[in-house]
């Protein structure tokens, strides 16, 4: 009779273990997937002439839930000869710094199926704050943002801070790239429980456009250009 409880016990702890697994990574294996059931999110963001590259693959026909994990059967990604490399977790994605250039070329190469090359060769103008008024600035008087008017249409704002809530909404907003933008005198709300605090805080603008993905993939692939600018929110 033991012998059969041993059994069924080492089932139960080989089951559990399974679980806990499938658990902690919600991945797949790039090697399983056929490059029509992948989908890519790629990007390239330049700051003054640092520029990232990332990638992230998911199975299906959407981004979320399990990601993918590129195998050991050969599968790669580059951006212009850099083969980027595993960062993060949950999902993992793949990421170099580059040099930045004219044309990014991102290349997805798959043993069994071919290479893949998707490309973005109309990066929007660089972002250049130029001045933001003052260094501190008391959030219940007006501010203006000053940065290079090269551009048209809309541009990301983004102003954050650890005692401030996002402006002009959560996690920015689009606002005219015309090279001014004036907040308002207490448009920044401060959290509530950070009232009378100073802290540090931050601008963000950031002006996009979409590349050209290859046509045996689904995805997206975006070109960012962005800068930042830091000063004190107080009282």
């Amino acid at each position: 009779g033991n012998s059969m409880k041993n059994r069924i016990l080492m089932a139960a702890v080989v089951w559990v273990a399974a679980v806990f697994l499938v658990g902690c990574f919600p991945e797949e294996d790039s090697c399983n997937i056929r490059t029509a059931g992948i989908y890519v999110e790629y990007e390239l963001t330049e700051q003054g002439n640092n520029a990232t590259a990332r990638a992230t693959f998911w199975p299906g026909d959407s981004p979320g839930g399990t990601y993918l994990e590129l195998g050991d059967c050969g599968d790669e990604i580059a951006v212009n000869g850099v083969v980027l490399q595993k960062e993060g977790s949950n999902p993992e994605y793949y990421e170099a710094n580059i040099d930045a250039d004219d044309v990014y070329d991102f290349v997805f190469t798959r043993p069994d199926e071919g290479d893949y090359t998707s490309t973005i060769d109309n990066m929007p103008a660089p972002v250049e704050i130029e001045a933001i008024s003052l260094s501190e600035i008391p959030l219940d008087e007006e501010f203006d943002i000053f940065w290079t008017d090269n551009d048209s249409g809309e541009i990301a704002l983004l102003i954050s801070g650890d005692c401030i809530e996002d402006y002009p909404n959560l996690n920015g907003d689009d606002v005219a790239d015309n090279g001014s933008h004036t907040v308002g005198a207490g448009a920044i709300e401060v959290e509530s429980n950070e009232i009378g605090e100073s802290c540090a805080a931050e601008v963000e603008l950031t002006r996009d456009v979409n590349g050209d993905l290859s046509s045996d993939l689904k995805g997206t692939i975006k070109g960012y250009t962005k800068d930042t600018a830091s000063f004190t929110s107080t009282p």
